[in-house]
């Protein structure tokens, strides 16, 4: 006899990437790989001056969210700008619950529901903090 057993239901970001349009301070953006690297739950922090870029890969089970990332670049003395994210968590309807950082975005676009579904999309940081953040869709 066999019995089926749930796979844990993970929901976290996995990879995020952010565009810097004001990264001109070469130095500064070696302390920024410094900064990225002490957000818990960041596994790889790489810093592309010339492309304007960070890309940060996440371990499993992590409770990092791109708001501490975005904290972390304005913290440096840059300015966040679109960002590219890979997320899995519950959607329903149209949003997407990630509950290991406590918070629900706004989902544009296709996207599958389900427990554990994994997303690909865009944002772009909103210049007022209590603006729900939207996850515009662009692999599902």
């Amino acid at each position: 006899m066999c019995a089926l057993i749930p796979a844990n239901v993970r929901a976290e970001f996995l990879r995020i990437e952010v565009f810097i349009s004001d990264m001109n301070c070469e130095p500064c953006s070696e302390n920024l790989a410094g900064s990225l690297k002490r957000i818990r739950g960041v596994e790889k922090a790489e810093v592309d001056f010339k492309a304007a870029k960070i890309r940060l890969e996440l371990s499993e089970k992590n409770r990092a969210g791109v708001e501490q990332v975005w904290d972390a670049i304005k913290r440096v003395g840059f300015t966040p700008g679109e960002t590219k994210v890979t997320v899995r968590g519950a959607v329903k309807a149209s949003k997407i619950e990630v509950p290991e950082i406590g918070k629900t975005f706004e989902v544009e676009g296709q996207a599958p529901q389900g427990d554990s579904v994994e997303l690909t999309g865009v944002i772009t940081p909103p210049s007022d903090p209590r603006t729900p953040i939207v996850i515009r869709v662009s692999k599902p």
